[in-house]
């Protein structure tokens, strides 16, 4: 791996100008619509750890470190995010500050290796000084596209009462970000978060669920079956 030392200047080679993907009136309306009002809370366990090498915020993720690829070198090897500090559970209360998009001084002002090309959406999190960012997709183009993308974090209600009423055991594991065979449908959503697909089969009551390349559950009738690492490709 190449040395932190010499991959700075590497990367500011690399990475010169912004790939903006989502116009200035929909950058204004995003704000507009989704940043303040009332507290969100997360509809999901996440990961909570530094911003790469940003240490002044925090990475907010429902993924594992070695399924995030954000950030990469100039040859397309993932640099994966530091350690996580610890789980957020479902029910935190959070709010939105604001959505930062990549145009060229934002992109000057952020530590080199951070997801820079991304936008940012800055949450709050009482007692915690520094801010929570959710990196969002950098091919998002509305504020219906980052909405979405929101909506797998956060939710306007409350789910910690669902997440109370679970088995003592399944409760734990989501507070954990565990999953098990045996846990129903919405335990399973609140440990691994919202899977990237689903295949139903509707005649045998079962389902699949993945996330991305790297997750498989087999679901039937509402219950976990199996759980399954998928082997990837090495990169």
């Amino acid at each position: 791996m190449l040395h932190r030392a010499l991959l700075l200047p590497l990367l500011a080679v690399a990475c010169a100008t912004p790939d903006i993907h989502i116009p200035e009136g929909e950058q204004v309306r995003a704000q507009r619509d989704l940043a303040g009002g009332p507290p969100r809370f997360l509809r999901v366990a996440c990961w909570v750890g530094p911003l790469w090498d940003d240490t002044d915020k925090l990475f907010l993720t429902d993924r594992p470190t070695e399924e995030v690829n954000l950030v990469e070198t100039p040859g397309g090897r993932p640099i994966r995010p530091p350690a996580f500090e610890r789980v957020l559970p479902p029910g935190t209360p959070v709010r939105i500050q604001r959505i930062e998009f990549p145009g060229t001084f934002t992109m000057a002002e952020r530590v080199l290796v951070s997801p820079r090309f991304h936008p940012w959406v800055y949450l709050a999190l009482e007692g915690e000084r520094r801010p929570l960012v959710v990196v969002l997709p950098r091919e998002v183009k509305s504020t219906e596209e980052i909405r979405a993308e929101l909506e797998r974090f956060l939710s306007v209600d409350d789910p910690r009462p669902a997440l109370a009423a679970l088995p003592p055991e399944a409760r734990e594991r989501v507070l954990r970000k565990e999953a098990a065979a045996g846990m129903t449908a919405p335990a399973l959503e609140m440990a691994w978060g919202l899977p990237d697909r689903k295949r139903i089969d509707r005649p045998a009551k079962t389902e699949e669920w993945f996330w991305g390349n790297h997750r498989r559950a087999l679901l039937r009738e509402d219950r976990v079956v199996s759980l399954e690492r998928l082997p990837t490709a090495p990169r």
